[in-house]
Order: structure tokens, then C-alpha cells, then sequence
């Protein structure tokens, strides 16, 4: 009684600290950034959940245990006990023990670059020492040998792509070029499954036409490109760039208009549509980026029309599935982000630049009602899409 009255205090004191202090700040434009109050905030939310081995959408793991194999190359461990007649079934940590928080793989990931941007960001946040030591054992050699043969050795050797995989590739890409001793030796320990990850890319944009080429959920064949894209200019794996460059071009050069005010679709948790303008910012120039955007989605660059875009579609609901709607505005943020480190912003008409600032808080403002109320299953997500959607194109 007396440790679930102390866990109450905890949780209560959390939750009203978050509400006295601003979770960001106002940049000269009037955008949002992350303060160092929001950067401890969300720091903890990450940390909490990417050690929290349960509850984990594990499940989709045991319905296929038929179809995968479940046997670690480096020690030999059956991890299918079931199998040969005992009665325990592998755990999350077991099978991933590096990635094995946050509900989900691809979560735990993704909670991992918060943790890493968050530290490299904001090193003399109270947590820096507690997101050191999670990071020293997660990118632990050991660990990650065990990752990779999990996803070599899983749904044909492309589990969680694009998407899960991707997230790593971002991991790499934020750990490189930073002058911190642990970040070189993190980055040296997991290039086995980045490399890895960096071949899957290379093998299957040449070889698979994806169902969906526009889409807001996992199969989101553009997050996919633009995330392996900074990673290929970061690492300059030039053979990984052409491909993902000549990719882009077939799926979305001539694509033609995609209405963005009807977003989002079912349960999108992303911005389909922006994720697209995502990719083909980073690869094309300036002026063609304009001329493409207007042929696109000419609303964004139209002051009369961009409200239509910027509009939330709000729900009074904020959990479970509909939490993936403020998800959808906070992906929504960081594409819009993008784009304006992208375009010439110097010849952007004021009005138009206004309406897109006014309308990226408003999103953030609405985003935030449903984060750090105690609900993980919004909580081991949405942690790290704040973080990126203010702060993931910044260096």
C-alpha cells in the first residue's frame, strides 16, 4: 500500500510540474522549439518506457512463431520453448534486448534517437546520466549482435521495415559527426545492424513496389526513403543515395496533386501526403522543390488556401487509436519544419509564413493535451515524435 501511495506522489508531482513549467520556446520567427524544461520532460517520458519491458505488442510475434525463426546464431538458444513441448514462451527482452521497451519495436527505436537528440542537445539536462547508462547497455555490442540476428533471421530478413528499420538508420545519422566519446564508441557498436539495415534498403527499393506508395502508417514507402537518404549523405554511401534519389523521382515526381486537407485516413498516425513533400525536399533544389510543391499541394504556398492544410481535425478523444491523430499533427510539424529549412524562406510572402507558424503551434498545443497524463499507450510513442516534430531537423 505504502509503495503504490509513494508511486501516486511520483506520478502526481510529475504531472504538476509539467503543467508549471513551458514545455517550449518561441524562436525569432514565432515557431516552437524545445526548451531545456520540455527537453527534461520529455527525457524522462522516454527513459520510463524504453525500460518498461511490458506491457509489449508481443503477440504478433507468438501468432507467427511458425513462420519465423527464432534461434540466436550466436549462442544456438532455441527461443520457441513451446516448441519442444515446455511451457515458456520468450519474453521481449529476450528477443530483443535492446529494443524491447516502449510496446513495440519500432517505438523503442525511435524512443532511442529521442534519448540520443535529447543528450546531444541537451547535455546538462538532470537525466543526461540516466540517458548515458540506458544508452551504454542498449548499444551494447552483445545486444546488438543479438538484434541483428533477429532481424536477419525475421519476416525475411525485413523485419519492421521500412519503418522500425529506418528509425535505426536515423539513430546512426544523429550519433554521427558528434565529438562525444560514448556517441563514437554507441555509433562503432551498432554499425553491424545499420549496415545491415542500409543493405535491406538498397536491396529492396530496387526490387519491391510497395502496395502503398503514399501512406501515414508504417509502410510509408517516403519516411522510409527520407530517413535512409540522411543517412546516405551523412555516411556518404553514395550507391544508397542514387537509389533512393531514383526511387523517389519514379514514386512521386509525376504523382500529381494529393488533396492534404482530407487527411488523415482511418488511423493514420502520420501525415501521408507531407511525408511525400519530405523526401522530394531533400532531393530536389530550391526552385524545382517550389515548382513541384505547386504542381503537388499548391495550398501550402497559397496564403488564401493554406488554412485548409494547416486545419487540426480535432477529436475530444486522445487515447488508444485516436491518440494516433496527434501523432499525425506532430508528424505533420516536423514534414511543415522541413520544409521550411528547404525553401527559400526569404521569398516567402509574411501572410503565408504566418499562417504556417500559427497553424504548426496550434497543432502542438492540441498534440500535447494527450502526453504525459499517465497513458502509455500514448506515452511510448508520442515522447519521441514531440521531440522530433520541434527539434528532429535541427542540429
Amino acid at each position: 500500500m505504502k509503495s503504490l501511495l509513494f508511486l501516486a506522489i511520483v506520478f502526481f508531482s510529475f504531472h504538476l510540474c509539467s503543467q508549471e513549467v513551458s514545455l517550449v520556446q518561441t524562436r525569432e520567427d514565432g515557431r516552437y522549439t524545445l526548451s531545456p524544461e520540455g527537453a527534461s520532460y520529455f527525457a524522462k517520458l522516454s527513459l520510463e518506457c524504453t525500460g518498461k519491458a511490458a506491457p509489449h505488442f508481443i503477440e504478433r510475434v507468438y501468432e507467427n512463431r511458425y513462420k519465423w525463426r527464432f534461434v540466436d546464431t550466436v549462442s544456438g538458444k532455441d527461443y520457441w520453448p513451446a516448441l519442444r513441448g515446455l511451457e515458456q514462451e520468450p519474453s521481449a527482452k529476450d528477443l530483443w534486448p535492446s529494443f524491447y521497451g516502449c510496446f513495440d519495436w519500432h517505438s523503442s527505436v525511435h524512443n532511442h534517437w529521442c534519448l540520443v537528440k535529447l543528450l546531444k542537445s541537451y547535455p546538462d539536462i538532470d537525466e543526461a546520466q540516466a540517458i548515458r547508462e540506458k544508452l551504454q547497455l542498449s548499444f551494447s555490442p552483445e545486444n546488438i549482435v543479438k538484434e541483428l540476428s533477429f532481424v536477419q533471421n525475421n519476416e525475411f530478413g525485413l523485419f519492421e521495415f521500412p519503418y522500425g528499420q529506418s528509425w535505426l538508420l536515423k539513430v546512426a545519422d544523429e550519433l554521427a559527426g558528434w565529438e562525444d566519446p560514448d556517441a563514437k564508441v554507441w555509433l562503432k557498436n551498432i554499425a553491424p545492424l545499420v549496415e545491415y539495415i542500409a543493405g535491406a534498403h538498397k536491396w529492396y527499393w530496387v526490387n519491391v513496389t510497395p502496395e502503398e506508395i503514399v501512406s501515414g502508417s508504417h509502410d510509408s514507402p517516403s519516411m522510409g526513403l527520407a530517413f535512409a537518404y540522411d543517412y546516405a549523405v551523412t555516411f556518404k554511401d553514395d550507391e544508397l543515395k542514387e537509389i533512393v534519389v531514383s526511387t523517389a523521382l519514379k514514386y512521386y515526381k509525376r504523382y500529381g496533386y494529393k488533396d492534404l486537407s482530407k487527411e488523415p485516413l482511418d488511423y493514420d498516425f502520420m501525415s501521408g501526403g507531407l511525408l511525400v513533400t519530405d523526401i522530394m525536399r531533400k532531393i530536389l533544389p530550391p526552385k524545382k522543390l517550389k515548382k513541384w510543391l505547386g504542381k503537388y499541394s499548391p495550398e501550402l504556398l497559397d496564403e488564401k488556401q493554406v488554412s485548409k492544410v494547416m486545419q487540426i481535425k480535432k477529436t475530444d478523444k486522445h487515447d488508444e487509436y485516436e491518440s494516433h491523430w496527434d501523432g499525425y499533427h506532430l508528424n505533420r510539424i516536423w514534414c511543415l519544419n522541413g520544409l521550411l529549412i528547404s525553401l527559400n524562406t526569404k521569398k516567402m510572402k509574411p501572410e503565408l509564413k504566418t499562417q504556417w507558424i500559427q497553424g504548426m503551434n496550434a497543432m502542438w498545443d492540441y498534440a500535447q493535451e494527450s502526453i504525459g497524463k499517465g497513458n502509455y499507450d500514448i506515452d511510448h510513442w508520442l515522447s519521441s515524435f514531440s521531440v522530433f516534430a520541434l527539434i528532429g531537423y535541427e542540429d
